[in-house]
This record gives C-alpha cells, structure tokens and sequence, in this order.
C-alpha cells in the first residue's frame, strides 16, 4: 500500500515527470505559464484598465473613481507583444522554463494575465473560477495547458464560489493567504481552505478594501523575512501578524506609478519589477534584495504588472 502522500516530492517526479507545485512563493521559480498578447486584446473597450484593477462596484459609486482609471487609451498590441517578449526573455535567461497557455480563440480578451487562472500549492494547482464573463471562458484554456504539460490538477472551484489566483499567496510550507474582494467570495475560500485542509496547510483570510481585487497589489513576499506591502490597503492585525511572524515590511514608495508593488520574486531576495518604479526598486535594493527591472508600462493601460503576468507553476522548495 502507499504510505507517502500525493504531494510527497519523489513520487511527483517519479509519477508526473515533475516536482509540481510551490510550497512558497519565493521559491526558485522552474517553470512558469505565460500568454503572448494577441489580437484578441483588440477586443477590448476603452475601460479595459478598469477590468484588471478595478473593481465593479467601485464605478457604481459617484464621486469615488480613482484619477488612475480615466485612461481610456487602449495599449498598443505591438508594444504590448515586444515588452512581453523581454520579459520572457530575462525569465529565459534565469533558466527559467515558459509554458505558454493553449488556446486560439479571440474571445477571452484578459487572459494574458495568466496569475488568475490558479492557486498553485505543493503537488499541483487549484483552478480557479473567474468572476467576470469576459474572463470566465479562461479556465478552459487553463486546463488544457495544465494537462497537456502534466500538471496535476487538485481541486476546481465550483458551485456558487470564485476565486482568482492573483489573491492567492503560500506564505510558506504550512501557511496561504487568501484576499477576500470582489473576484473572491466566501464560497471560493472554503473550497480552497478545504482543499489546503488535506495538506494540513492554514488559510490566512485578509478583507481587502472595496477600491482593489487583488492581494498581490497590497502585498508580496519577497524573502524568507521581507514583503514588500502597501499599508493603506491591508488591515492591522495582518500588519501585526506579519511583524509576530519576524518578517520585514517593505512599504512601496506612492509615488511610484500605482503597480510597482506588483513584482515577480524568481528566488529568495531575487524579483523581476518594473523598471518605471525607481523609489520601490532603490528601497529594494538597499534592503538586499537583487532586483532585475523590466519594461512593462505598456501593460499598465490594461490594469496589470508582472505578478499578474505571470503564474509560476514550479518552485524549488527552500532548503
């Protein structure tokens, strides 16, 4: 009879061809899902910042629209696609391997934003299932690709409940956080609490304010013992929480355009930012961080960053 469990790290490699999953997310970064933007970003209307980073209720509210939403200027696709490019390429050059996400049709028009389609936790990923129509038809693509790369596929969000990979965090081996908000309701939680249950793993549930959708624009482990934060959008017992647990808070410079928070760590202490946030990249690196700067402001006139672009599906477990 088998006694390890379905995450343990020989039978994965012996069984799914890979040591899939993340046990945190700072790990060294083995593969990753990423989507080149193609014509079906085109699809998009005037307000397409509004989708990634914006929440709907927030539009309903007179008087309240943030100043950064009322870019109506749609991104060029050219741009879009040369800046993606470099990105792959620096993560290329990390030795880092890009799974592209499978799928022709022109219809789900978000999907470049690859973080959202899962929670990737030791041993596989759980699907997500998007809030939105024009992002709901993602998680097909997700799943196919996931498939065909072998992927184990541990769980699905179901039922009445939503849940997107960009408020999903593993803060380490036996702790995730989960942002509630507008993409991430009650119903989504249980599921993943449930499933992260059967790995003995706690969910750290944090209320994110009405104005963002995503945990990953208020916070980002960077290190075993740094994360980089936005204190304005995160509630003090998790500021407190964080401090209990020996790690060092980082706060985003405001000055910085508003998705400089939204880096990719690729290692401990080692994270792919945006090249146009220089206060945030000084206050990194004078914390000993490495940091890689990349050209991605193309990609703010649709609302998203780095962290968003990208979905790692295999991290070395810290030694």
């Amino acid at each position: 009879m088998v006694t390890e469990p379905f995450h343990d790290k020989t039978m994965l490699q012996e069984i799914w061809g890979e040591n899939w999953g993340a046990s945190t997310d700072i790990g060294r970064i083995k593969k990753v899902l990423m989507h080149r933007p193609g014509k079906e970003i085109l699809k998009l209307h005037s307000n397409a910042q509004q989708i990634e980073s914006g929440t709907v209720l927030d539009r309903n509210i007179k008087g309240t629209t943030p100043e950064d939403y009322q870019n109506t200027d749609l991104p060029n696709l050219d741009l879009l696609q040369t800046q993606h490019d470099q990105l792959a390429h620096v993560l290329s050059n990390e030795g880092i391997d890009i799974v592209y996400l499978k799928g022709q049709s022109e219809d789900w028009p978000e999907r470049i934003f690859t973080r959202d389609l899962g929670m990737v936790i030791p041993g596989g990923v759980i699907l997500s299932r998007l809030a939105l129509y024009i992002r709901h038809g993602e998680t097909l693509f997700a799943s196919q690709t996931f498939s065909q790369a072998g992927l184990p596929m541990l769980g699905c969000i179901q039922g009445d409940g939503f849940a997107e990979g960009g408020s999903f965090s593993m803060l380490d081996e036996s702790t995730a956080i989960i942002g509630r908000s507008e993409r991430v309701n009650p119903s989504g939680i249980e599921q993943i609490r449930h499933i992260l249950s059967i790995q003995n793993i706690e969910l750290i549930t944090v209320d994110l304010p009405s104005t963002i959708i995503h945990l990953d624009e208020a916070f980002l482990l960077l290190d075993r013992r740094k994360a980089l934060i936005n204190k304005a959008l995160l509630p003090f017992w998790f500021l407190d929480e964080l401090h209990k647990r020996n790690i060092e808070l980082l706060h985003v410079e405001p000055k910085d355009p508003p998705l400089s928070i939204n880096v990719l760590p690729i290692a401990p202490g080692k994270v792919v930012c945006p090249s146009s946030g220089l206060q945030t990249r000084k206050l990194l690196e004078s914390n000993g961080i490495i940091v890689i700067p990349v050209d991605i402001s193309e990609f703010y006139k649709l609302g998203g960053g780095i962290h968003c672009l990208t979905l790692p599906l295999i991290r070395e477990p810290l030694s």
